[in-house]
């Protein structure tokens, strides 16, 4: 509160004599509306006159409209010493906001100086970091040109020894490859004519080899020839066996669904249609469609009732009866 006082010393003076002011207004609270009254006698004098009603009512009405004027005049100077209040409260209440305000101001200022100051010095500490840097670096540079300088002159003395020793190995390369050549060609003749003879006799096992599996072929060829008239013989004779056999159970199976059959009314002569069976071993009926229908669907459906009545359908009992799991007839009961 003080400091807000020292910081804003006119403002602080301006509210106390506001302040001053009302309290000696409402402690002296002056009506200055209210009409000097003369002051009484104490003689009391008694005069008689003669009253005149009209005038007496006409009297008392004035009275009356200057006790509603003074009464309206004390209300309006309420009203307006109010107003006066209520304008000095808002005034003082809008100083203290300005005084906060200024405050609030004056502290984001100092705590902007002081971001200022803050980033000046790790500025400038960064200037000094770069200065330390740079001069390192610089000293680096120099140590590595020198060491530089150090390496280039040893990689040129041990390059010239390089060179040195390569030539007295390359003398010595040189002698050892005419050697090798020498030697590497006699072992070529030497293998070059131990090949020739391996060639030779590879050549001859070859042929001989080949007149072997020749003969062998050739028993191989014939006795599968053999083998397969055998066979194809064989597969002939199984697959009429198989035709024969198959031919018999399609047949004893039209026959005992014939024997089944109930003939219906309105089915007439001369119909005939194609079903498709599907069977289970020992012949168990599982199912049972019209593929080609007779045109009568009474007759249709008679038909595929014989089929279920003659369950079981007889079937070959050995791998013949893969064939009858799914079979396929024309049912004609006027044959």
């Amino acid at each position: 509160m003080f400091q807000i006082i020292r910081d804003n010393p006119k403002a602080a003076a301006k509210a106390l004599l506001m302040h001053l002011a009302i309290i000696v207004f409402l402690i002296v609270g002056v009506d200055w509306l209210e009409t000097p009254k003369p002051v009484e006698s104490g003689v009391e004098v008694v005069q008689a006159h003669m009253v005149d009603q009209a005038l007496v009512t006409a009297e008392l009405e004035k009275m009356q409209q200057a006790e509603t004027q003074r009464m309206a005049a004390e209300a309006a100077a309420r009203e307006q010493q109010e107003q006066q209040l209520e304008k000095i409260k808002n005034q003082q209440q809008d100083e203290r906001k300005r005084l906060e305000e200024l405050q609030q101001q004056r502290r984001i200022e100092e705590k902007n100086r002081a971001a200022d100051a803050e980033k000046q010095r790790q500025i400038e500490q960064q200037r000094k970091l770069e200065e330390q840097r740079l001069a390192d670096a610089r000293a680096k540079r120099l140590e590595e040109e020198e060491q530089r300088k150090k390496l280039e002159a040893t990689a040129l003395a041990e390059q010239k020894k390089r060179e040195a020793e390569k030539s007295a190995l390359a003398a010595e390369q040189k002698k050892r490859a005419a050697e090798e050549e020498k030697r590497r060609r006699a072992e070529e003749e030497k293998k070059r004519k131990e090949e020739a003879a391996r060639k030779a006799e590879q050549e001859k096992k070859r042929k001989e080899e080949a007149a072997r599996k020749a003969e062998e072929e050739a028993r191989r060829k014939a006795e599968a020839a053999r083998k397969a008239r055998e066979a194809e013989l064989e597969s002939a004779m199984q697959a009429e066996h198989n035709a024969r056999v198959r031919d018999r159970f399609m047949l004893q199976i039209q026959q005992k669904v014939i024997a089944n059959w109930v003939r219906l009314d309105g089915t007439g002569d001369g119909l005939k249609c194609k079903l498709r069976v599907r069977l289970a071993k020992g012949g168990s009926v599982l199912a049972v469609s019209v593929i080609e229908s007779s045109g009568s669907g009474t007759f249709d459906r008679s038909a595929e009732a014989a089929v279920y009545k003659a369950d079981p359908l007889p079937v070959p009992e050995d791998d013949l009866f893969e064939q009858f799991r799914d079979i396929i007839f024309v049912f004609d009961p006027n044959r």
